[in-house]
């Protein structure tokens, strides 16, 4: 059945949602299905059943104090290390996630700095999602492993926020305005801290 004008945002339960600019509709079809859409009640087919909207947010700038955005870089570093990904790309994803704040909740329960999901924690065997080290170790982990399954950056970027079976679905970025956003802000961060931990670099090698 295809809804007029909708975003297209079908996704099964569990996945995290930001919002984005607008105000986001969320609805539950008959089939069970959850449906996340700009549309409000009027322009949805009437088999679908409202059940919450939430209002529109937007990655705006954020100013963080040094000592907030750098106090977990030991840790940062180690994961990376361990796991064979790039540190300012950790950074830039704990940033978009959970502006630095490991007791970060979101609304569908995604926790800690890296929001991990409480399935995909113990998937990760992350006991404490509230520990700095340990949910870090366990988001790196899934950047590592979503990096052997996809082959861009955009697209490992985009599993990490929608999932991989959209990725696949879609032959790259999902069409879902959040996702999109998403992409490019970790994409943005990423280059701000390549060239912060540079300069570190520098200034420890004199």
């Amino acid at each position: 059945m295809k809804l007029p004008g909708v975003c297209g945002l079908v996704l099964a339960l569990g996945v995290s949602m930001p919002a984005i600019a607008e105000n986001i509709y969320t609805y539950r079809g008959d089939g069970g299905e959850i449906l996340f859409t700009d549309k409000p009640r009027a322009k949805v087919d009437a088999s679908y059943t409202l059940l919450s909207v939430r209002k529109g947010w937007n990655y705006t700038p954020t100013t963080l104090s040094a000592a907030r955005r750098d106090r977990y870089d030991t840790v940062i570093a180690r994961a990376a290390d361990d796991f064979g990904v790039e540190p300012a790309l950790v950074k830039a994803v704990i940033h978009a996630e959970s502006l630095f704040d490991r007791t970060a909740v979101s609304r569908v329960g995604a926790q800690g700095l890296m929001q991990l999901m409480p399935r995909t924690a113990r998937y990760l065997e992350v006991a404490d999602p509230f520990d700095a080290s340990a949910n870090i170790h366990g988001g790196t982990r899934f950047l590592a492993y979503l990096q052997n399954k996809f082959s861009t950056l955009d697209q490992v970027l985009a599993a990490y926020n929608a999932g991989e079976g959209n990725v696949r679905r879609y032959g790259g970025i999902p069409p879902f305005p959040e996702t999109q956003a998403y992409v490019k802000k970790v994409k943005q961060l990423r280059l701000r801290y390549q060239l912060q931990l540079a300069k570190e670099d520098a200034v420890a090698s004199r």
